[in-house]
């Protein structure tokens, strides 16, 4: 029997439903996050974050990265 759980997202504290037990089909899995957003966000969350905070998270770290990146090249570090 697959594991479905509700439960709160620790970020925006919205409700979602978590399918650990069928993860394929986990909503998480729509997210497409490489090893440095997975690592970011293991370091400041305990547990599942909904979807759309997962999306927001990734795109805050991508456009930070970016802006990091045109930092370097503007000064020529």
């Amino acid at each position: 029997m697959t594991k479905h759980e509700q439960k709160t997202c620790p970020h925006c504290k919205s409700y979602f439903e978590c399918k650990s037990g069928d993860i394929l089909n986990c909503q998480c899995e729509t997210i497409i996050l490489t090893q440095e957003h997975r690592d970011f966000i293991a370091s400041r969350y305990d547990d599942c974050l909904c979807a759309g905070c997962l999306r927001t998270i990734r795109s805050e770290l991508n456009v930070s990265e970016f802006n990091e990146q045109m930092q370097m090249l503007v000064v020529g570090k």
